[in-house]
């Protein structure tokens, strides 16, 4: 049973890897014998934790920026790279109340990185999964404020993410000819540099009665990241959260 989370042979792009969840997945990964290519726009970041990898390369690349990606992709192509596992990671997250002015530029920021940086990475690595005959696995990483309605202002990040984890629903039937697996992870409250939530306030809302760790997506991730372990899984979006969203809304 163990190799169906054995990876050696693999690599891994993840974006966003430069801390918080995405950090996590290079840890994990790595740790399963995959090499694993970071990508985000904070290179110095990226190369301190490859360097505390076993096999890691830093790249630098804004998800929210076509070009960027394409730069991104071309310099992989050209060092021969051939990536197996993709990891949407990278986002951002901001209030943006409808009855506060001048949020245009959070609002449009957050569609950009969450939904558009989503797209252009996806439609990069699946070009590259199909050029190369690669089996791929490409793993969204979603939010449960996507899955239901939260009670709070942040009408932005969760449609954004809404939209992430019907995007993945939707290219099954685009990716699936090519043996290309896309699912998604909808992670509740973690603890991560980009959630200032006040735990105090959200602690009660959750029926497991704890905040998670990042360390907590690990067995999903290496789960989804395995074509042993996941052959037959596409299109799927798994709620790791806790119970939190159990009741339809959050909070």
């Amino acid at each position: 049973m163990t190799k169906f989370f054995k990876l050696a042979g693999k690599t891994a792009f993840i974006t966003g890897a430069s801390s918080g969840l995405g950090e996590q997945f290079a840890k994990t990964l790595s740790n399963a014998g995959s090499r694993v290519i970071l990508a985000a726009r904070r290179i110095d970041k990226l190369e301190k934790l490859a360097k505390t990898l076993k096999n890691a390369r830093a790249i630098q690349m804004d998800v929210a920026n076509k070009n960027s990606v394409k730069s991104a992709f071309e310099t992989l192509e050209q060092t021969g790279e051939k990536i197996d596992i993709c990891i949407n990671n990278a986002g951002i997250a901001k209030l943006t109340p409808i009855f506060e002015d001048d949020l245009e530029k959070d609002f449009e920021n957050q569609i950009q990185t969450n939904v558009m940086g989503v797209w252009y990475v996806t439609k990069a690595v699946a070009w590259h999964m199909k050029n190369h005959n690669i089996q791929g696995s490409i793993i969204n990483i979603g939010s449960i404020n996507g899955n239901s309605v939260p009670a709070m202002e942040g009408s932005a990040y969760s449609i954004s993410k809404a939209a992430v984890i019907h995007l993945t629903k939707t290219l099954i039937a685009e990716l699936s000819p090519h043996k290309i697996r896309i699912n998604c992870i909808s992670p509740g409250f973690f603890k991560t540099p980009m959630n200032s939530v006040d735990i105090d306030k959200v602690l009660p809302h959750i029926p497991y009665g704890s905040i998670a760790d990042p360390s907590d997506l690990d067995g999903l991730i290496l789960y989804l990241a395995s074509n042993e372990a996941s052959r037959y899984v596409t299109g799927s979006c798994f709620t790791i959260d806790g119970g939190m969203s159990w009741g339809g809304k959050l909070w």
